[in-house]
C-alpha cells in the first residue's frame, strides 16, 4: 500500500464528470490499473502523474495535494 490519500484526485475527476474508464483510456492504462492505483495498491508513475495533471487541469504547484498527501 502506498499510504497516500487520493480523495482530492478522485474529487477532481468527479468534478470534471470523468469516469475511471475515461480517465484510464486517456492516460493509457487499464481501468483496473487506475482503480488499483487510486486504492493505493500501486504507485502512480511520473508519466501517469504528468498525464493526469494535463488531463485534469491540475496546477503543477498543487501536485503534492493530489498525489503525495499521506492518509490520516
Amino acid at each position: 500500500m502506498s499510504g497516500m490519500d487520493y480523495s482530492e484526485l478522485r474529487g477532481r475527476m468527479e468534478q470534471l464528470g470523468l469516469t475511471h474508464k475515461e480517465v484510464a483510456a486517456r492516460i493509457g492504462v487499464s481501468e483496473s490499473q487506475l482503480e488499483r492505483k487510486l486504492a493505493g495498491e500501486f504507485v502512480f508513475r511520473q508519466d501517469d502523474i504528468d498525464k493526469l495533471v494535463g488531463l485534469l487541469g491540475i496546477d503543477t504547484r498543487d501536485i503534492g495535494r493530489y498525489f503525495f498527501h499521506p492518509e490520516s
